[in-house]
């Protein structure tokens, strides 16, 4: 009825209902509106549809409006989903993402960084057992390959020479080269050092090769053979141990001593400058050098240091082509009096092994008139074993490179009687090829062990090693011992500078009585097929 509010009875037959239509738009409307928030693009509104009776415009018009409105909405891309209202302080935080993992790739990686690691280990393997058994040169010039170098409290190695060739020289580099396959702790020059004044390009190319090279002066401070300060700095010293200065000397390369190692030390190095033409030291009885030389033997032997070691350019004894004692015989006669164990020297190109030196009531000064002396002789050594305390050692090794002297192993050299070993560039006591090379030592608190190595000139190879047969090559050993008598001696044998055992065959050419063992017999001198194995004996 006109005036009354209409009233809903279904949809009529054949009509369509559009007031249904409209109430349920704005019912639909009236739920987006609440949820809406405040970020919303476009602020909802409240609204309702109102029906007057039979007004089918007033439905439309409401129905075009909601449509427009919707589309509004859809057209700013206002989101209507609900959203958690945020409360300010809140320490509530909206999940983390967490990204999806690729297994597929991951698992590519994995195996292929597996597959590098095992192939890499395949190839180490391998090149390590082509390497041991010699598939693989192993290059004393590579100086890439680790070292060897032990400073333990047992046990040190060391290599000595003098007199080397110069820069590119093949001879010396070879023999430096094979002092680092050695494993040699440290490389002591004892002067004449490349005859070059390339001090610089001398030091560069051996530390090259062994970076812990002590040298001492020789001839190198004068003006046709270089400067040795230039050495000294080129050279430096390269020792933990401390290096302690002579008296108004600047220390390194001219006067100066050493304990090494460090750590409980088991041996005392002291170099000396005596004769030089480049240094002019007075090394004469009582003179304040030899008196310096005197007081470091003696505070090394009240310090329990095993061994004193002593190292000079120039020699005194000799049967090669130098004059009497260019060392100075004053000083020699110290060091022998001191019981210095072991005195190494150069200047003559030769190399020499003594017996054991002394000096007594019977022998004031050893070759001091050019005669041999025998009360001089403490002990002989043709088998290549000294007690230790019995003397001193002299070893002339100028064969560093450089040139050969000749010799004087017939007799009509009188000091000859105070050698065991001699070589040179016309004769050696072996009848074998003379060679350049150094010293290996051994040192451990109860001995010291020596050896040679040798190579003919000319006969080292591209990779540093000595190309002739080690067989016909002249070659020395032996050793000092606190042990004296009949037993075994047992060394350290990390340097391969003692055998482990005499072959069967020469068992009976060791003494059975330590009383008639030979070794007040100066002079003697045995073949190097004659010559018994190295060992020691101690008493049981």
């Amino acid at each position: 009825m006109k005036g009354m509010a209409a009233t809903y009875q279904g949809p009529r037959a054949g009509r369509v209902d559009f007031r249904g239509r409209a109430r349920g738009l704005a019912r639909t409307t009236r739920k987006f509106g609440a949820l809406g928030t405040s970020g919303d693009s476009v602020e909802p509104r409240p609204w309702a549809v109102r029906v007057k009776p039979d007004s089918d415009k007033e439905l439309l018009e409401e129905l075009r409006k909601s449509l427009t409105w919707m589309k509004a909405l859809e057209g700013g891309q206002v989101d209507r989903t609900p959203k958690q209202a945020s409360i300010a302080g809140s320490d509530i935080k909206e999940p983390r993402r967490i990204p999806r993992k690729r297994h597929g790739s991951a698992t590519l990686r994995r195996r292929a960084v597996a597959v590098l690691a095992l192939s890499l280990l395949i190839a180490v393997s391998a090149g390590w057992v082509l390497f041991q058994k010699g598939a693989v040169q192993k290059n004393p010039f590579d100086t890439s390959r680790p070292r060897w170098k032990d400073e333990s409290a047992t046990h040190f190695t060391f290599a000595a020479a003098g007199d080397f060739g110069g820069p590119g020289n093949n001879d010396s580099l070879g023999l430096v080269g094979r002092a680092r396959t050695a494993g040699m702790s440290f490389f002591l020059a004892l002067g004449d050092l490349g005859y070059t004044t390339s001090a610089s390009g001398w030091c560069t190319q051996m530390k090259r090769l062994v970076p812990e090279i002590v040298i001492i002066a020789g001839d190198d401070g004068s003006n046709a053979d270089g400067n040795m300060s230039q050495y000294v700095a080129s050279c430096p010293y390269p020792l933990s141990s401390p290096m302690v200065a002579g008296k108004g000397t600047p220390g390194y390369g001219y006067e100066y001593y050493f304990d090494y190692p460090r750590e409980k030390p088991l041996a005392r190095f002291i170099l000396l400058s005596a004769g030089l033409s480049g240094v002019d030291y007075n090394y004469s009885r009582k003179s304040p050098h030899t008196e310096w030389v005197e007081d470091k033997v003696a505070s090394a032997r009240d310090a329990g240091i095993p061994w004193v070691i002593a190292g000079v350019h120039k020699e005194c004894i000799t049967v090669g082509n130098d004059g009497h004692c260019p060392m100075g015989q004053d000083l020699f006669d110290e060091l022998v009096e001191a019981h210095v164990d072991l005195i190494l020297v150069g200047h003559d190109h030769v190399y020499e092994r003594s017996k054991q030196l002394r000096v007594s009531s019977s022998c004031e000064s050893v070759n001091s008139t050019n005669q041999f002396e025998p009360s001089c002789v403490a002990a002989s050594g043709t088998q290549g074993v000294y007690a230790k305390g019995e003397g001193t050692i002299v070893v002339v090794q100028g064969v560093g490179g450089r040139s050969f002297d000749n010799v004087a192993i017939d007799g009509s050299n009188q000091a000859m009687g105070y050698f065991d070993a001699v070589m040179g560039a016309n004769a050696n006591t072996q009848g074998r090829l003379s060679g350049f090379g150094s010293v290996f030592y051994e040192v451990t608190a109860d001995s010291i062990g020596a050896k040679t190595d040798f190579c003919p000139p000319d006969s080292t190879g591209t990779d540093g090693r000595c190309t002739s047969n080690p067989g016909a090559v002249f070659a020395d050993q032996f050793a000092i011992s606190t042990d004296t008598g009949l037993g075994p001696v047992s060394y350290t044998r990390a340097s391969g500078i003692l055998p482990d055992a005499p072959p069967a065959s020469s068992a009976s050419s060791f003494p059975q009585d330590p009383n008639q063992n030979g070794l007040d017999q100066p002079g003697i001198l045995l073949s190097r097929d004659e010559e018994p194995p190295l060992r020691v004996w101690t008493a049981r």
